[in-house]
């Protein structure tokens, strides 16, 4: 703002009185304050766009670090389509509110100052200003309540169309299995149309936005000058001072722009952080409130009856997978329940003791890494969990390499090699207890007998439990664990239960 006053008195000092002897101070002056002008909002520019960047990473780091404390507290509340929205467009929006707030607040300043300095040259300039903002804002508002209301109906359809979009690309497999390709088809076009007119909603809405903060600020210059014009030839005002109110009152306007923007930033802003308020405002459905550590013995499971015994390689035998499964995640303390170590309940330990010292091993994502950073240990015991596991033809089909890369979800590998390297990482992480279920189901009989041949040893001494039929399990069992529906129906070793004709046809895979 001191550089239309910086002007105006060249013009009033030196042009207007011919006098050539303030030209030098006055050109020092201007100099100066281009030089200060460009680098202060060369900083200040910096300064705001580092502030939105670390914002908007921050967020996503607080998005990742809820959702790693949530587990799957979140399944069911936020799809998967809307954490991809909230980790991008939500926290660009947010992230883009502090940049747009510094602006608006420089063009808060920029009025204030600019309305004193005009009111300075004659009051009703400053009058005329003020009121002018205050009757943008006045016209403006309306339509910024009409453009939130747009944002909202969008970003909802945003949501449901992702949410599809990501349903559809973990089960296209199973749609056209099903014939349900066209169905769903359909339905993604009708979400596809209702998002298009909600964004040209907001378009309209925006549209007329943009229109208003051009227009109205320079129809705001119009006034200032014309009524500045008449004061200059009415005598009130000098024609350097002419030359100021132009200038200015152009920032101003320019800059209510800024705080239209400002403005707009805020209703994109707090429709993102509705969004990302519901997500942090799930919680984990399971309770952290233990502090107890160091609990020792066997692991019981009140709700099956299923005992897992110290350093003994168990196989728990179950008709259908589930009811065992769910056992094992109760043991894991991946549900609440009223599981026990060695008398004492799981819910009085720290969880993260629990997660510490018991690994349930299921079908475990896959995430895009190299093999040495998805096994996370040293490359000797690497190597040596990916032998026990029989996953050798993994390694070799990476490049023989640990730096090879596995795809977002394995994909460049086949089902069973999937699960022999979900092993490997699970061997790898030697975990007091270790609870797998159907770890061997998709590989072949030799390499199933190599593989429990080769854990056996791998794991002797420690806890170890097995959902499993497979009769090439049961022969290294210390202990087998029957269940039927859910519950256990008889436990000792395979011989011994093997006298029951119900379990025998069950294990040796023939029909009862």
């Amino acid at each position: 703002m001191l550089l239309p006053w910086a002007i105006a008195k060249v013009i009033d000092e030196v042009l207007l009185a011919g006098n050539t002897g303030p030209l030098l101070p006055w050109s020092l002056v201007l100099i100066g304050v281009a030089i200060a002008s460009s680098w202060i909002f060369i900083a200040g520019y910096r300064a705001l766009f580092m502030a939105e960047s670390h914002a908007r990473v921050r967020t996503v780091q607080n998005l990742t670090d809820h959702l790693n404390r949530a587990g799957t507290g979140v399944r069911g509340a936020v799809s998967p389509g809307e954490m991809v929205n909230l980790s991008t467009q939500d926290a660009h929006k947010t992230g883009s509110f502090i940049f747009q707030l510094g602006f608006g607040w420089m063009g808060v300043v920029m009025l204030g100052v600019g309305t004193g300095m005009l009111w300075n040259i004659a009051p009703v300039l400053g009058v005329v200003i003020a009121g002018g903002v205050v009757f943008i804002g006045f016209v403006v508002g309306p339509v910024l309540s009409r453009l939130q209301h747009h944002q909202i109906a969008y970003r909802a359809s945003v949501a449901t169309l992702t949410g599809q979009a990501a349903d559809v690309v973990g089960g296209l497999r199973v749609l056209r299995g099903v014939g349900g390709e066209d169905q769903f088809s359909r339905r993604y076009r009708a979400a596809s149309a209702d998002l298009r007119e909600a964004g040209y909603g907001v378009a309209r809405a925006d549209s007329w936005v943009q229109g208003l903060r051009t227009s109205l600020p320079l129809a705001l210059i119009a006034v200032i000058t014309w009524v500045a014009a008449r004061l200059a030839l009415g005598g009130s005002i000098s024609v350097g001072e002419l030359s100021a109110a132009f200038g200015m009152t152009a920032l101003v306007a320019q800059h209510s722009g800024a705080m239209i923007g400002m403005a707009q930033a805020v209703i994109a802003a707090q429709v993102a952080s509705r969004r990302l308020t519901a997500f942090f405002n799930t919680r984990s459905d399971i309770v952290d409130e233990g502090a107890g550590r160091g609990a020792e013995g066997p692991l019981r499971d009140p709700g099956s009856s299923a005992v897992i015994e110290p350093g003994k390689l168990t196989v728990v035998v179950s008709a259908e997978a589930k009811p065992a499964e769910a056992a094992m995640e109760r043991l894991a303390r991946y549900r609440e329940s009223d599981a026990e170590w060695g008398g004492t309940r799981l819910d009085a330990l720290a969880l993260d003791e629990v997660r510490e010292r018991v690994l349930l091993l299921r079908e475990d994502y896959l995430f895009a890494q190299s093999l040495g950073e998805t096994l996370r240990v040293d490359e000797a015991k690497a190597l040596a969990a990916i032998e026990a596991a029989c996953a050798g033809d993994v390694h070799s089909s990476l490049g023989s390499s640990l730096e090879g890369e596995v795809t977002n979800g394995g994909r460049n590998l086949s089902g069973g090699q999937r699960q022999r390297l979900r092993l490997a990482r699970a061997l790898a992480a030697d975990a007091e207890v270790l609870l797998a279920v159907e770890p061997t189901s998709a590989v072949d009989a030799h390499t199933e007998n190599l593989i429990a041949s080769r854990m056996s040893a791998v794991r002797k001494g420690r806890t170890t439990a097995v959902v499993t039929a497979s009769p090439l399990w049961l022969a290294r069992a210390d202990a087998v664990v029957w269940m039927v529906d859910g519950k256990v129906r008889a436990a000792g070793t395979h011989a011994e239960l093997s006298r029951q004709r119900e379990y025998r046809a069950l294990t040796s895979r023939q029909e009862s």
